[in-house]
């Protein structure tokens, strides 16, 4: 039903909200349990509302969560934000950065940098 569809979005976006995609060890099994919702019902709902499986949701809000984090706080090391980000070994950070950038995240930290510099010098 609609309900239970918004019923699951919602508890999603709260364990989002909540930073639950920083446990590493998160898998379907332990989110379908932290939100009281079935495994097979947060399968189907993966699958028929989001279009897209639970690895690739959750690779996807670590992804942005890791850019983010590289925009507000650019001394920390790609190590600090994979950790800080959910991601279990700083290889999958790297590989998400190529499926997605095309480039590692070094390389796309800076290009936002240089993307960034002309802006800072018209607001003089």
């Amino acid at each position: 039903s609609d309900e239970r569809r918004d019923f699951i979005q919602k508890s999603l976006d709260a364990w989002c909200a909540n930073l639950g995609y920083k446990d590493s060890t998160v898998n379907m099994l332990t989110l379908s349990r932290t939100l009281c919702i079935s495994k097979d019902e947060l399968s189907v709902f993966f699958d028929q509302y989001l279009k897209t499986t639970f690895r690739i949701w959750l690779g996807d809000i670590r992804f942005n969560a890791a850019k983010k984090m590289m925009l507000e706080f650019p001394d920390y090391s790609n190590d600090i934000i994979s950790a800080e980000c959910g991601f279990s070994a700083r290889t999958y950070l790297y590989r998400i950065f190529k499926s997605k950038e095309g480039c590692t995240p070094t390389e796309w930290r800076e290009e936002q940098v240089a993307n960034a510099a002309p802006d800072d010098k018209k607001q003089d």
